[in-house]
């Protein structure tokens, strides 16, 4: 969210309130050729968040994962690999009746293993080198930009459609009211409104189609 606002000049500050302490790490994957993106997997603090409360996860419009920092660790990791990732990319390649043969590129980000070649034997894991995030990191060459800019555009319409339809209700109402769910259903919207030219194109520095 934006972290500045402006003042009028009869306003000597700006009423707030305290931050969210929630946390997250999402992770965002598509392929080469930007018509198939993974479902964006989530990992938070809390495993049972009261804002999810009554809700089957296995009905979440992302994969969501916890742990006490928020963090993608080894365990989360290959759980997402196995569970997530290779069934993915299977029922993929078999609509498009392509051979299921999958090339993973990865960074050197610390929840990542050092080794997934032993851990399914038609995905071959390549690693790219250190200190290459800006440069060919593939979410970093506009992808996640975009995402961001959809997923603000998204959260500021849904909080002046709530001001807008109820006049006793104030902005800070409902920043204080906006919780982890309402996070994960804009972050989903978002990321189905990235488009293929988008996605197809943050691949052009590792390689040409």
């Amino acid at each position: 969210m934006p972290s500045h606002t402006y003042l009028s000049k009869e306003e000597k500050s700006a009423p707030g309130h305290k931050v969210s302490k929630e946390r997250l790490t999402l992770h965002l994957r598509c392929n080469a050729s930007g018509d198939f993106k993974l479902k964006p997997f989530f990992v938070c603090l809390a495993e049972n968040p009261r804002a999810l409360k009554s809700i089957f996860k296995s009905q979440l419009p992302v994969i969501w994962k916890s742990n006490q920092k928020a963090w993608v660790i080894l365990m989360i990791f290959e759980d997402w690999f196995n569970d997530h990732i290779v069934p993915a990319v299977e029922r993929y390649c078999a609509l498009k009746s392509l051979p299921f043969k999958v090339l993973l590129v990865l960074d050197n980000a610390l929840g990542y293993p050092q080794s997934l070649s032993d851990m399914h034997p038609y995905v071959k894991v390549v690693y790219l080198p250190p200190n290459t995030t800006l440069l060919l990191q593939l979410m970093d060459q506009g992808v996640i930009a975009k995402f961001k800019a959809y997923y603000l555009r998204r959260t500021i319409c849904s909080a002046l459609r709530a001001v807008e339809s109820n006049q006793e209700l104030i902005l800070k109402q409902f920043w204080k009211a906006y919780n982890i769910a309402d996070a994960m259903k804009n972050i989903a919207s978002a990321w189905d409104e990235v488009k293929m030219t988008i996605l197809n194109g943050a691949w052009k520095k590792l390689c040409s189609f």
